[in-house]
């Protein structure tokens, strides 16, 4: 540890203010704080690009923070070339020689940082950080060697999320692609008898339903914010539309808010089963997650309860193919909003004879579900590891067969 010197961030780092022409970015390597992913979980594409003739640029290996509203602790090791908005913060590592980028990028993945940034942000509804402060941020450097070792460890488990990550998304397009062999082509049945529909030509033995009378669709509520005893030591997952739009996972295990059995009772809020399928409805309408333990939501929500007739997964899909026709639905002026009342108008096929479709299905989701769990225990290790890694807490050589093994 001798040979550890402590630092301040401005004495490896500086602010990047390179530039980069908008005709040079597309949304695929353009960065603003909507399409940074909170809690560390990396950046999507873009929605669109900025008006503005340039942009900030960052390169690979840069590191880039959104500055607004610190703690939802948005951070991206930059793999390309690209640009970025103003509100996110671009820093570069001095000299590669001295200091591994990627351990400098640990360094500020940490929840000790976004505490710290947090600790000097400016502003009530939406702090800023403070970037003459954050370059003042105290780190603690290794000798290079050093510094590697600890990045391969981290390396090993961040590749294996991203794995995992991957392999989920290419099972969830598996089980669409099935999905619309069954219930949108028909190519199982194509040597059988049709009949005409409300949604068109469908096997003889089907039939449609409107989705109210097909299934059991519930709403959220909020017990009152003021009321404790609503709140403190609270164990029933509540779940906002913030859940999923961070999370963004097909399976969701905690909310960031929990209530009491109290506060269940008190509120419009209702509790229902494990594997229910959560929409959110209102804000930003269309996204699905299935949820594993007992919950509930607030009223931003409308929630499915698969019964012997519509199950799981063909729910799942349904929504996610007809989520045009649901935003269709939608109205409203301050903010659009999908009632329940016209959401169980819309029509679902009742389907005979998918037991092989169900089973193909129940493998695809259970695997998806396994990769999920492997993917908070990995991230659990690499909460314990990174901070007593960072300070040199641990001994380096057996953590890392400890995690190769894994």
């Amino acid at each position: 540890m001798s040979d550890w010197k402590e630092v301040q961030l401005k004495d490896v780092s500086f602010y990047s203010d390179d530039r980069i022409s908008v005709d040079q970015i597309t949304v695929y390597n353009y960065l603003s704080t909507e399409n940074m992913l909170p809690d560390r979980g990396g950046v999507t594409l873009a929605s669109s690009l900025p008006s503005s003739k340039t942009v900030s640029k960052y390169n690979c290996e840069d590191i880039l923070i959104s500055n607004i509203r610190p703690y939802f602790k948005k951070i991206w090791f930059a793999d390309k070339v690209g640009g970025c908005s103003n509100d996110v913060l671009v820093i570069k590592n001095k000299d590669t020689n001295q200091v591994d980028s990627k351990f400098l990028y640990y360094n500020l993945f940490t929840d000790k940082f976004f505490d710290y940034v947090m600790s000097g942000a400016k502003g009530a509804k939406m702090p800023r950080g403070d970037k003459d402060e954050i370059m003042k941020y105290s780190l603690i450097i290794p000798p290079l060697k050093t510094q590697q070792k600890i990045v391969k460890i981290l390396s090993n488990i961040d590749n294996k999320i991203q794995v995992n990550l991957k392999m989920n998304k290419i099972l969830e397009e598996m089980g669409m692609t099935l999905y619309k062999h069954w219930f949108v082509d028909f190519e199982p049945f194509q040597d059988e008898e049709f009949s005409e529909s409300e949604l068109g030509l469908i096997p003889k033995d089907w039939s449609v339903s409107s989705v109210g009378n097909a299934i059991e669709i519930i709403g959220g509520g909020t017990p009152k914010t003021s009321i404790s005893e609503y709140w403190e030591n609270g164990i029933i997952n509540w779940f906002s539309p913030t859940d999923l739009t961070s999370q963004k996972s097909m399976f969701i295990t905690n909310s960031a808010k929990k209530i009491t059995q109290l506060g269940l009772e008190k509120s419009s809020a209702k509790l229902f089963p494990p594997y229910s399928i959560m929409m959110t409805s209102r804000a930003t309408i269309g996204e699905i997650s299935i949820n594993r333990e007992p919950s509930t939501t607030n009223q931003g929500f409308i929630t499915l309860i698969p019964n012997e007739n519509f199950n799981l997964y063909q729910l799942y899909f349904w929504l996610k193919t007809n989520m045009e026709k649901i935003m269709s639905i939608s109205n409203g002026s301050t903010f659009k909003e999908v009632s329940k009342t016209n959401f169980k108008m819309l029509q679902i096929l009742k389907a005979v004879r998918i037991e092989e479709y169900t089973k193909k299905c129940e493998n695809i989701f259970k695997q998806i579900e396994c990769n999920l769990c492997e993917i908070e225990g990995l991230t659990r290790l690499r909460g314990y590891l990174l901070p007593r890694l960072l300070s040199g807490e641990i001994d380096l050589l057996e953590i890392e067969k400890q995690v190769e093994e894994v």
